[in-house]
């Protein structure tokens, strides 16, 4: 049980880490990339604004300014006013004194028709003219008006001599992105890497208090269960001394009944406690599963006729299985007891073993009055009873299904319990 809490407190850690790394990889990756379309997107539109250039760089205020107009005006009242040059079109923030020296571009001009009617490559040397013009055919084929194809981000627009497309080499941009998306992938595999090596140091430390809690219960009640037996026999002798000296009675009857109960509690406490250690199976071997399953369900087979009951068997032949026999003969007994002494008076029994796919099924279901309808599974727990029917009067301890649930997991196999129809209570293993 250690071993499995262990192995879902590592997955939610790993997981919750994944989802972490993961918005963090997103956040920088898809901020990286919108900031290169944005770049992208404001030199074409820049381009496109200038006719295809980019703008004249500002003067420096500080340099002479030869055949500077005369920007002069006086104004009604006689003060000159400085009137001052016209910037040219586009945004200066997203580029730089050596942004058009560096920007490689070209871009290709076509008529209302669609005839390409002029390529300006001046930009650019790895584009030649028939690559401009299959590059702008293509562009005019899709719709959007900016977009990519390939290392180039393209912007279309109309003007008054047609359609005019420009084409910005972004080659550079594409691989420092590439760059910063594999990196960024790599640190957090190996950051992932690494919390799962200290999560599964340190998770050994936060589990080994409660391990040595568990532990204690368990020697608790194998010690409790073998203590108890002494007493019991010694009940037992003295009860059938007093039944020798002074003959069977009421109180008698009631004594050794009782003794038979405790008896079968403390065994199965002591194969709950056997079962829930790592090693609980020791006899595993392959066995005819169909034949084993066979003579455990013969002896319910007169007890529920004697009760009235119709008992149903479908067993598929010659079903092998590798596991423990006996813990397998046990489980079947504790199914058939349970379903003998709950199911309704005069009720139905049915008792199903084939196979299903590659896996085994086995079910057992009961007439069963008075059960809530939908998944069963709190019938498991130790001393669990659902209705006022599941008292001590039938014999049960309530522990009979957390026995049967601990052997089904010690053989890596699953049980559960449903009310399906509202009218009995299934049990279906799948080992």
């Amino acid at each position: 049980m250690i071993r499995d809490l262990r192995k879902k407190f590592i997955l939610v850690a790993m997981l919750s880490t994944l989802v972490v790394l993961t918005a963090i990889m997103g956040v920088i990756n898809i901020s990286n990339y919108k900031e290169m379309l944005d770049r992208a997107d404001d030199m074409t539109a820049l381009l496109i604004q200038n006719d295809g250039q980019f703008p004249e760089e500002p003067v420096d205020e500080d340099s002479e300014i030869p055949d500077k107009p005369d920007n002069t005006k006086r104004t009604k009242s006689g003060t000159d006013t400085q009137t001052p040059p016209e910037k040219p079109q586009g945004d200066r923030e997203h580029y730089s004194v050596e942004t058009p020296f560096e920007t490689r571009y070209f871009t290709v001009t076509a008529d209302g028709d669609g005839e390409i009617t002029d390529c300006d490559l001046k930009r650019i040397a790895a584009v030649d003219e028939d690559t401009a013009e299959e590059y702008a055919k293509k562009i005019s084929a899709k719709s959007g008006e900016t977009g990519f194809e390939g290392i180039y981000r393209y912007r279309v627009t109309e003007t008054d001599d047609g359609i005019k497309y420009v084409f910005l080499d972004r080659r550079r941009e594409i691989s420092n992105f590439r760059t910063v998306l594999v990196t960024t992938v790599s640190v957090s595999f190996l950051g992932l890497a690494a919390v799962l090596v200290l999560v599964v140091i340190f998770s050994r430390m936060v589990f080994r208090p409660v391990e040595e809690s568990i532990q204690k219960q368990k020697r608790f009640i194998t010690d409790a269960s073998h203590e108890l037996k002494t007493p019991l026999t010694i009940i037992d002798a003295n009860t059938e001394v007093l039944e020798m000296e002074s003959g069977e009675s009421q109180w008698t009857k009631s004594t050794r009944k009782q003794i038979q109960r405790l008896t079968g509690l403390v065994q199965q406490l002591v194969t709950l406690s056997r079962l829930d250690e790592e090693k609980g199976l020791q006899d595993i071997a392959e066995f005819n599963l169909s034949e084993a399953i066979a003579d455990s369900v013969q002896p319910y087979e007169a007890l529920a006729q004697t009760k009235e009951k119709k008992l149903v068997l479908e067993i598929e032949k010659n079903i092998f299985y590798a596991g423990d026999e006996k813990s397998v003969r046990q489980l079947t007994g504790i199914l058939m007891d349970n379903a003998v002494k709950y199911s309704s008076e005069k009720g139905n029994i049915r008792l199903i073993l084939k196979k299903k796919g590659k896996k085994i099924l086995l079910e057992v279901y009961n007439d069963a009055e008075d059960l809530p309808q939908g998944k069963l599974d709190v019938l498991f727990e130790r001393f669990c009873r659902l209705d006022s029917s599941r008292n001590s009067g039938t014999g049960g301890s309530g522990i009979g299904l957390s026995v049967a649930k601990a052997i089904v997991q010690a053989h890596k196999g699953k049980i559960s319990a449903e009310n399906k129809n509202g009218n009995g209570l299934t049990v279906e293993i799948i080992l």
